[in-house]
């Protein structure tokens, strides 16, 4: 591997890294300042340091002003919708130990994006693809259960009730949403270099941000959380995806994307430690159980680009 194509291919780990320590600053950002607000001001900042890149480095303009309005319309709502509910979410669940569930089952994501290329893109999918998702699935219901999870008499109740199953809902229904947003994507935008992401995050502060008006949030600002709040937008949400295309470009994709695909394993271990959780059984049986799930439903695909 040359030097230079090594060089991107660590960009590509730093950016799972910074991936995975996400959900725990989307956890304290939502709590003590609110999820519409910090949604708001995390999507403006990052936004606007996308698009001055693109002002500076003159790249893709043109192809943005062609975009078609459906595209706009339509994948601007799931951009929108997904990062609400990955915000509000957070805000809703209690404990620690149940934001490493709810990033779990926010990491479902790339399995609804396969799960999603049949009706949008035409892929064709197995029937062993049934068997990808049970597995997935299996891995959620092993951590969300932990000790309990041969407890039988109490498996139904543990499952479905609780003041944290909302925000797994949302947390859900989030996921779904990157699903949706990536292939639809990938149907308008096709290969364009640019496909106005920078934008979508402008349009998603404003929106989240007229709402938080009207909402009743916290608000604690401090030195660390407006830290935190830089670091969410200037990091993970510029910073990273700019690492994340030089790496697919440049780096050896297939060594970057494999590892990709084990970051629910790698977001629920970083989680675990920065809330200090512990890191336990049945978290890491429950990841590496949606990591299978997800591999075993790529290989399920009879066409897929």
């Amino acid at each position: 591997m040359r030097s230079d194509s090594k060089k991107y291919t660590l960009l590509g780990f730093l950016t799972i890294l910074i991936w995975g320590t996400s959900a725990v600053f989307t956890r304290n950002l939502s709590t003590n300042i609110g999820a519409y607000t910090s949604a708001a001001l995390v999507n403006l900042i990052g936004g606007a340091v996308v698009l001055v890149n693109q002002l500076m480095r003159r790249e893709g303009l043109e192809e943005v002003r062609q975009l078609s309005y459906k595209c706009w319309f339509i994948c601007g709502f799931f951009f929108v919708l997904y990062t609400a509910l990955s915000y509000i979410s957070m805000g809703m669940v209690e404990s620690d130990e149940a934001v490493v569930t709810l990033v779990l089952i926010r990491f479902l994501w790339p399995l609804f994006t396969l799960i999603f290329t049949i009706p949008i893109l035409g892929a064709k999918a197995s029937l062993w693809l049934v068997g990808g998702v049970g597995v997935s699935m299996a891995g959620i219901v092993v951590v969300k259960l932990g000790e309990n999870l041969f407890d039988f008499s109490s498996f139904a109740q543990n499952l479905f009730t609780g003041s944290d199953i909302p925000g797994y809902v949302l947390g859900f229904l989030s996921a779904v949403s990157w699903g949706l947003y990536t292939n639809l994507i990938k149907k308008y935008v096709g290969t364009r270099k640019v496909d106005g992401v920078g934008i979508y995050m402008i349009l998603t502060g404003i929106v989240l941000g007229g709402i938080a008006l009207f909402a009743d949030e916290p608000r604690q600002f401090s030195a660390s959380l407006l830290g935190q709040i830089l670091y969410a937008g200037v990091v993970v949400g510029s910073v990273a995806n700019t690492f994340w295309g030089l790496a697919i470009k440049k780096g050896n994709m297939l060594l970057v994307v494999l590892v990709s695909n084990f970051l629910p394993i790698i977001s629920s271990i970083i989680t675990s430690c920065m809330l200090g959780v512990g890191i336990t059984i049945p978290i890491l049986v429950g990841s590496v159980l949606v990591v299978v799930g997800t591999l075993w439903s790529k290989t399920c695909f009879k066409v897929f680009e």
